[in-house]
């Protein structure tokens, strides 16, 4: 007598099991908090004798957090040089610069976002940026041409996102314009980014 009532209560448990919503057709829910990036693009600066540099490989990495499913910050490191643009002025009679007209510039910053929806996961996100540059060799001053030189930037930036369906993986690209305060020098990088969610 107990046999068969185990029995029937074994082919019964299937049941719930199968009366949950199963994973197909189910549209994956954009992941959204602690996040990753590597950004490989282009940078240039404007200004100086030579009124814009040679544009130059730019590399930028981030972490950050989304605080909403609108809003993000993060901290960001990026690395760009300018090249072949004079900012501190040739030297009398000739076309040599009086400091260096080469000089690597990296980025110490604290970004925030605001994702505008466009289409189901596709996000354009204007951006303010603020933070710390260093330029080696100093491009303007009084001091020995051979030393470093560091500033504050601000800037502002607009880019695109797409959350791609592939769990954790957003792409898109940035146009990042920053402006470093004291040397007076303004520069611009544009990068594709990919971005990991946690």
């Amino acid at each position: 007598m107990r046999k068969p009532l185990l029995v029937a209560v074994l082919a019964l448990l299937p049941t719930p099991v199968l009366a949950a919503t199963p994973p197909e057709g189910v549209p994956l829910e954009v992941r959204r908090g602690f996040f990753t990036e590597a950004d490989i693009g282009t940078f240039f600066t404007l200004g100086g004798e030579n009124i814009y540099s040679n544009a130059q490989t730019y590399l930028q990495l981030g972490v950050g957090y989304d605080l909403t499913d609108k809003v993000s910050l993060g901290v960001h490191f990026g690395l760009g040089a300018s090249a072949a643009n004079c900012f501190a002025g040739y030297l009398p009679d000739s076309d040599v610069c009086s400091m260096s007209d080469n000089f690597t510039v990296s980025f110490g910053d604290v970004t925030a976002a605001y994702m505008v929806p466009l289409a189901e996961r596709l996000y354009l996100m204007p951006k303010v940026a603020a933070g710390l540059t260093r330029m080696d060799p100093a491009p303007v001053g009084s001091g020995d041409p051979g030393q470093s030189m560091t500033a504050p930037n601000a800037g502002l930036g607009i880019g695109i996102e797409y959350a791609t369906p592939m769990d954790h993986f957003s792409v898109g690209a940035d146009f990042m314009a920053r402006y470093i305060i004291g040397p007076n020098i303004s520069t611009f990088a544009l990068f594709p980014r990919v971005k990991y969610t946690f």
